[in-house]
């Protein structure tokens, strides 16, 4: 009896083991971190490096140390390699500050927006969202960004797209880069960071090829990527296919991925997308354009087929960007050139972006669909504040000079900076966290209606 008890009890036990990590490691790649690291390999690895925050405070952290080295004023940081492998910094050109031979994470102090302007060497200053840091690589220093996946997509969008591609274009090329990036996540073995800023990864430039409709579509879109069976999609994309999309085993054998297929770009009669955005692209005419077909679906080809209508540029395989943008002129919207481009895939929000919904509970759309996962959308209240970026917990005090008389904010600014300087890191006794080099962190913002 004992045994057949035990045997039970086992059994149960398996059962639910299986049970909770079925569902447990499921969506395990819907809870990557909303900070991504991206190496600024294109700044090369000078000897030197100066950072400008755009508030005219800095704090620059000792993440082996665990401590501030340095919160307050500053117009500018300079960090130096030396023969020895030791870096020197000083701040606003006066005599040396501090001696490292580890990394350190430079942010910005103040009220939102801020960003941080970086030059290497003697190469052009360059601007970014988020915290920087910098270590000694390959005989000089290597720059990475920790930035909000989110913000990070504001530079990749227009990077990869044409700038004034219609809404639709945009926000289905957001959602292609959003899940590329989720995918290659750790494509670098480089412990430092995580993805490139280069074609190798995705195009990413900082602030300075952000527009406002690129912008507008990583709102739109705020954490949404796409799946096949339970993993992020290779969303690949290119830009042209010449009128027909290749498989991805012709373009680089191995086995058949059933959403990457090869298939005419239109539809039967028609001229393809891709024709359609391109000319638009060149402010030529387009003719007449068809209406858009509610049971629109792509139809395989041979999987070695390689027909062509017209010149490509690219690997011809996942989503066609000129294609997108002559769908949007038709009046497709993003879900619809997705799912003619990714044909299977499930539209799935990133546990960041907020809760989930059961895709049943969705009312259904007419073919073609992406399966989806919708997202509940942040109730604003009168108690958010009105800021354009997710707020840093060590900023509360600054953000509060809009109401505070102009002869007390200097004194603030400086209270809240010597407080910062004096906490130690996890201590959140005082109401600050320390380590505040990742600003929109889930669970140090409470503010969900920020972007």
């Amino acid at each position: 009896m004992t045994s057949k008890k035990q045997y039970f009890l086992s059994v149960l036990f398996v059962a639910f083991i299986s049970l909770f990590c079925s569902s447990s490691c499921e969506a395990s790649y819907l809870n990557v971190s909303r900070i991504v690291k991206v190496g600024l390999t294109k700044l090369g690895c000078p000897q030197t490096f100066t950072i400008e925050p755009s508030t005219g405070y800095i704090e620059i952290f000792d993440r082996s140390k665990n401590h501030a080295v340095y919160s307050g004023k500053a117009e500018k940081a300079s960090l130096s390699l030396l023969k020895d492998g030791k870096m020197k910094l000083s701040i606003d050109d006066r005599k040396t500050l501090y001696f490292a031979n580890n990394e350190l994470l430079f942010s910005a102090v103040g009220r939102m927006p801020i960003n941080l302007k970086i030059r290497g060497g003697s190469s052009k200053i360059q601007t970014y969202r988020g915290s920087i840091s910098l270590a000694p690589e390959r005989g000089g220093l290597l720059a990475v960004n920790h930035v909000d996946m989110e913000d990070y997509l504001k530079s990749v969008v227009p990077c990869e797209i044409w700038v004034r591609a219609p809404e639709a274009a945009q926000e289905a090329q957001t959602i292609a880069a959003r899940t590329y990036a989720v995918r290659h996540i750790n494509r670098h073995p480089n412990p430092r960071y995580q993805i490139c800023d280069t074609v190798h990864c995705q195009v990413y430039t900082g602030i300075v090829r952000e527009t406002p409709l690129a912008a507008k579509a990583v709102r739109k879109t705020e954490g949404q990527i796409l799946s096949f069976s339970k993993a992020p999609a290779n969303t690949v994309y290119h830009s042209n296919c010449g009128g027909y999309l290749i498989s991805s085993k012709a373009a680089w054998s191995g086995s058949e991925i059933p959403y990457l297929v090869g298939h005419f770009d239109g539809t039967p009669g028609e001229d393809s997308f891709c024709s359609y955005g391109n000319r638009f692209k060149k402010s030529q005419p387009t003719g007449r354009l068809p209406k858009p077909e509610a049971g629109l679906k792509a139809k395989p080809l041979p999987w070695n087929a390689r027909k062509l209508e017209h010149k490509n540029y690219g690997h011809r395989v996942g989503m066609c960007q000129d294609g997108a943008i002559g769908m949007a002129l038709i009046g497709y919207s993003a879900r619809q050139i997705l799912a003619f481009y990714y044909p299977g895939t499930r539209l799935e929000t990133l546990n960041y972006a907020g809760p989930q919904i059961d895709s049943e509970e969705i009312e259904p759309v007419k073919e073609p669909v992406v399966l989806a996962s919708a997202r509940i959308q942040p109730v604003q209240t009168a108690q958010l504040l009105p800021l354009e970026g997710p707020i840093n917990p060590t900023q509360i005090s600054a953000l509060k000079r809009q109401s505070t008389p102009s002869e007390t904010r200097k004194s603030n600014i400086l209270n809240t900076l010597k407080e910062i300087s004096t906490v130690r890191a996890g201590n959140t006794a005082s109401g600050v966290r320390k380590m505040f080099w990742t600003p929109a962190e889930p669970g140090l913002s409470k503010n969900r209606g920020v972007f």
